[in-house]
Formats: C-alpha cells, sequence, structure tokens
C-alpha cells in the first residue's frame, strides 16, 4: 500500500511539470511569434538592408530558440529527478519487502516459494529454505550436482512434475545428505494468480518431530496392547494355575470328611493339601512381587550377611527338590575374598532361588544343574564382584523365546513346557531385582541342549571381614511347646477364621489369647488389663476402626511402664521387606508373615521372650 501510493504521487508530480513547461513554452512562443511577425510586416514596408530591424529579428528568434531549449532542458531535468527518486523509492520498497520475507523465514518452521505454472522456473524462495534442504536459497534448483540430495531431487520431482489446478500435499522420507540424517518433509502447492500470471506457491516443511512423537504414540499404544495381550495371556494361565492347587485344596478338604476315621489317610490328605497351599502361596508372592517392581515401591536392605550362609541356606532348600527327581545338583564357590559382604541377602537369596528353581523345573530327572559363584573375575574398587552361574542340560529355550525371557508374564509355550506351573513372573522380577542392584543377567540357551544363566553382581564388604572369618554355628531349633505353652497373648485379628485358627493353634501348644476385633478394642484391652496380664501381643496391621500401626503407636503412648515394654509382633499379610520397616517403625518388635508358619512364629516368640511377660 504505501510503495502504490508513492508512485501515484510521482506520476502526478511527473504530469504536473510536463503540463507546466508545456503551457510556458506555448506562451513563450505565441509571445515570440508575435514579436517576430510584426517584425516582418515592418520589415515589408522598409528596405531589406535595414539592419537595425533584420538585427531585432535575429535577437527575437535567438531568444525564443534559447526558451524553447532552456524548457526543454528544465523539463528533461524534472523528469530525470522524479525517475531517480521513484527508482530509489522502489529499490527501498523492494529491501522492504525483502526483510519482510527474511524476519518470516527467521521466524517460521516452514519454506515458502514461488514457481511459474508454465516453465516451472523459481521467482522467490525464502532464505530459510536452506536450514530445511541443506540447499542455500541462492543455489535451489540450479543446476549443480545437489540432487545428490535425496531430499532436495524429491522437492525437485515434485515440483517440475506439474500439479492439478487445486491445493495438494505430499509427505515423504528421505536422506538428507547435506544436513547429514533421515527426515520426514510435507510439501502443499497451491495455485494462485499475480499479476496476470498463473503462479504456483509452495510451502515446505520439517514434519520429522511430528513423525517421531507420532512414532513413539504407536510404539506406546503397541507396547499397552502388548502388555494387554500378555496380562490376559498370564490371566488366562494364572486362572489354571491357581484353580490347580485350589482343586487339590478342596479336594482334600472334602476327603477329609470322607475318611476322617483313617488318621494316616487324612496326615496324608493334609500334607497334600500343605503342599498345594504353598505352591498358591508362591504365585501369589509372585504377582504381589512384580506390582510392587512395576509400581516403583521396591526397595532394597543393606544389613551385613554372610555368602557362605545365602549358599547354605539355598542349597538346603533346592537339595530336596532336586534329589526327588534323582538330578545332578553341584554347587561350587571359589575365589572369594569377603565372606562377610553388605546387601539385601533376602533380595540375592530370592534371585538364586528363582533361576534355581527355573533350572530345576525345565530339567529332565536323572539331568544335571551347577550352581557356581566366582569371586576372582573383576572387582570394583574396595567391591567383592560375584560371579553366579547357573547352567542346566535341561530342555533349553527357543530364540524367539529369549528375546522376551525377562519380559512380565512371559512363559514358553510348548509341549515340553505346558505341564510346568508357574506364572511367568519368575524371571522378570529376578531381572528387575539385578537391575536394581546395580548389577546384569545373561543367559545363553538352545532347544534340547539347557540353558545357562550368567548374573554380575557388586557388594561392599563388610569392614573388616575377610573370607577366614568364622562362620558362627547354625542356631538350635525352638521347641514350640516351650516358646508358646504357659503364656498368654493378646491377638488383634478382625478376621475371624484367623482369629479361630491363631487361638487354636496357641490352644495346641498350651498357650491362651484374647482376642480383639480391631485395633482401638486391643489398646482398650491393654489399657484395662493389669500389667503382666499378657506375654505378647499378635497385631493385624489391616484392620477397621485403628490400624495395626496406629494400636502399637498408642500403646507404645501409654502412660504405663508395660505399655513401653511389652513385645509386639506384626502378624499380617504384608510380606514385603517395606511392610517390617514399617512395622518397626511404628514401634513393633518384629514381623511374621501370613500364612503363619508356627515353628516361625515359636522362634519369634522365643527371641523377645522376657522373665517379667510371662502371664498366667
Amino acid at each position: 500500500m504505501r510503495q502504490r501510493l508513492d508512485s501515484r504521487t510521482i506520476f502526478v508530480a511527473v504530469a504536473a511539470v510536463v503540463i507546466a513547461l508545456a503551457a510556458v513554452i506555448a506562451a513563450a512562443g505565441l509571445h515570440y511569434y508575435a514579436t517576430i511577425h510584426e517584425l516582418v510586416v515592418q520589415a515589408d514596408a522598409i528596405m531589406p538592408t535595414d539592419k537595425a530591424e533584420g538585427t531585432a529579428i535575429v535577437t527575437v528568434t535567438a531568444r525564443l530558440v534559447a526558451v524553447l531549449v532552456g524548457s526543454v532542458l528544465l523539463a528533461v531535468a524534472a523528469i530525470a529527478a522524479l525517475l531517480v527518486y521513484r527508482n530509489r523509492l522502489e529499490r527501498r520498497g523492494e529491501r522492504y519487502v525483502q526483510s519482510i520475507y527474511q524476519a518470516i523465514g527467521a521466524n517460521i518452521d516452514t519454506a515458502i516459494f514461488i514457481v511459474d505454472s508454465k516453465d516451472r522456473v523459481v521467482e522467490a524462495v525464502f532464505e530459510n529454505i536452506q536450514d530445511i534442504l541443506g540447499v542455500p536459497a541462492a543455489a535451489f534448483f540450479a543446476v549443480d550436482g545437489l540432487s545428490a540430495n535425496e531430499a532436495y531431487a524429491k522437492v525437485a520431482a515434485i515440483v517440475h512434475s506439474g500439479v492439478p489446478g487445486e491445493r495438494r500435499t505430499w509427505e515423504f522420507q528421505c536422506f538428507n545428505g547435506a544436513l547429514g540424517r533421515n527426515m520426514w518433509l510435507r510439501i502443499t502447492s497451491r495455485p494462485v494468480v499475480l499479476g496476470g500470471s498463473e503462479k504456483i506457491i509452495y510451502s515446505l516443511t520439517d514434519v520429522t518431530h511430528e513423525h517421531d512423537i507420532r512414532q513413539k504414540l504407536m510404539d506406546t499404544v503397541a507396547a499397552a496392547e502388548e502388555a494387554n495381550r500378555a496380562k490376559s495371556n498370564f490371566l488366562s494361565a494364572m486362572s489354571h494355575d491357581i484353580r490347580t492347587p485350589m482343586n487339590a485344596i478342596l479336594g482334600f478338604s472334602a476327603l477329609i470328611d470322607r475318611d476322617a476315621d483313617d488318621p494316616e489317610t487324612v496326615r496324608e490328605y493334609n500334607r497334600k493339601i500343605a503342599t498345594s497351599g504353598q505352591h498358591l502361596l508362591g504365585l501369589i508372592n509372585d504377582v504381589l512381587d512384580m506390582s510392587k517392581i512395576e509400581s516403583g515401591k521396591t526397595t532394597l536392605a543393606a544389613s551385613e550377611f554372610r555368602l557362605s550362609e545365602t549358599v547354605a541356606a539355598v542349597e538346603a532348600m533346592m537339595r530336596p527338590q532336586t534329589s526327588a527327581r534323582d538330578q545332578v545338583f553341584t554347587v561350587e564357590v571359589t575365589g572369594v575374598t569377603y565372606e562377610a559382604l553388605v546387601g539385601d541377602e533376602g533380595r540375592l537369596r530370592q534371585i538364586l532361588m528363582n533361576v534355581l528353581s527355573n533350572a530345576m523345573k525345565y530339567t529332565p530327572e536323572g539331568g544335571s544343574i551347577r550352581f557356581a559363584i566366582d569371586g576372582s573375575l573383576k572387582r570394583h574398587g574396595a567391591l567383592q564382584h560375584l560371579r553366579i552361574v547357573v547352567a542346566d542340560d535341561g530342555i533349553g529355550m527357543a530364540p524367539e523365546y529369549l528375546a522376551t525371557i525377562f519380559d512380565s508374564f512371559s512363559r514358553e509355550e510348548s509341549s515340553l513346557t505346558n505341564k510346568i506351573q508357574g506364572t511367568g513372573l519368575g524371571m522378570a522380577i529376578t531381572k528387575n531385582l539385578v537391575d536394581l542392584m546395580g548389577g546384569t543377567i545373561a543367559v545363553e540357551s538352545a532347544l534340547g541342549r539347557g540353558s545357562t544363566f550368567t548374573i554380575d553382581l557388586d557388594f561392599p564388604p563388610a569392614v573388616g571381614d575377610a573370607a577366614d572369618v568364622d562362620v558362627p554355628a547354625p542356631e538350635a531349633p525352638v521347641d514350640i511347646d516351650e516358646a508358646l505353652g504357659g503364656r498368654h497373648f493378646l491377638v488383634a485379628e478382625d478376621n475371624d477364621l484367623n482369629a479361630e485358627v491363631i487361638a487354636a493353634v496357641l490352644g495346641i501348644h498350651h498357650g491362651t489369647c484374647d482376642v480383639a476385633e480391631n485395633g482401638r478394642e486391643a489398646v482398650e484391652m491393654f489399657s484395662a488389663a493389669p500389667a503382666g496380664t499378657y506375654a505378647m501381643i499378635f497385631m493385624d496391621v489391616q484392620m477397621p476402626v485403628m490400624n495395626g500401626h496406629e494400636a502399637a503407636r498408642a500403646i507404645r503412648a501409654l502412660d504405663r511402664p508395660d505399655g513401653r515394654t511389652i513385645p509386639i509382633i506384626a502378624m499380617t499379610a504384608n510380606a514385603f521387606a517395606e511392610d517390617k520397616r514399617e512395622a518397626l517403625a511404628a514401634g513393633m518388635d518384629a514381623h511374621v508373615s501370613k500364612p503363619i508358619d508356627v515353628a516361625v512364629l515359636a522362634k519369634t516368640v522365643a527371641a523377645l521372650s522376657r522373665p517379667e511377660s510371662s502371664g498366667a
């Protein structure tokens, strides 16, 4: 708009000057014409030899010519000055428009260029074309070696191929040699008419980031769908795996009623019920453990432990199972510098049991399993490095399954494995625990040739301990009747069946109890009872009205000495290390997880018993 106004002003000024000059010339010409005509008339009346009249005519004529020449020169000068001024204004306008283009190009992610629709010549292009294609604007579509750039070549092919008389969009992937990366480009064409000529305006945008986001979303959706499929498969398998021990438990319970008069048969049924219950408990623990890991709530404990004791405990648990299957089970520990280490011994034992249990389950009867720990391979500073190898000559795994062995809910399905019970969570839990401990786990396997798991972990040694430290003798077994008998307990339990079970167990071993239905009732019963009434308190955690943690804190805060000293044992289905720490933080002295193992309960009671707490 500003340029158009300046041009009009210039043309009006030029026209005005030309008209003025024409008027001046016309007036001067008429004046001098009249003067010359008068002189000529006078000259006719006198002699031609009259020099004065001749001189007057020449003078007037000269003046006329001078006026005419001066007027022409003045007009030419005025026109030239106006043309120069107009040219300057046009160049200033072009620079202004170019600066607008440059500012737009520098602040948007789209490069725009205009092409003549007939000869395909680029008439204008934004400078930011170089940021997108790696081609400078001055060389855009120039005939040179730039066509080796795939991105540039595809854009050129689109422009030179011709487009229909309507808007169109292309989107494609290419490698940009000038920028050295793969990219996605989107180019849009729109036919327009500029100055009476048909043009095409192209807009070019780098949409690589959009495609990356889109791909990540698609991958996330695919992963979610895969996780849902895996969990659906898991639930289907879990339905079978849970129903199997449940069927045994319910079936043998019914048989007990039928054969109640045959004690030996009832005991056998009871042993099978206990075995099925332990398997069911293992399934539940795996699911809960994986849930804790996936929610990021799993933490590691740091306490001193002895590697030889851990190995001995794992071997003691595995040996009966491998012997029952007539498997050769060998254990080797070599090169360990530090016997006493600091770390989460419970999680280490869980890792070892998961891998060894897998080896035992997937190795046929008569096969062999090797469990080796080597502490000499490498060390990080003062840390004790352990390379743990579990190798078997079992059925092995297919290559495609190896890629997913550490995924949650993953189990290999084949005629050899379908009858083997499991949740498909053991290896996922193991991998997550190894990662949490800063270690690595790898597996090599082939169908029919067995599997080898290799785990690398580092543990700080206990201060001042080395491999020659004496290992303490194992604790003597606790007499359950001696630990529980003759004592009176306060049991806080909101579930009637669980309360009945603990009361019966205590009764079998000559102990007694009072039962509170929630935490508040437990606090009130303890507050109302004389000192020494209760030897100990068994406290459930999840209860209505007041939970176990709150009840323990309330008892510890009572204004009576035995409230601060009476042993309180958390007796709860919350069985994780975090739950134990929370119980201790609430003022409890120990933690026993459900289902209750009477031997563990008796051992805990014996460890916490005090002479002054024994009740009648």
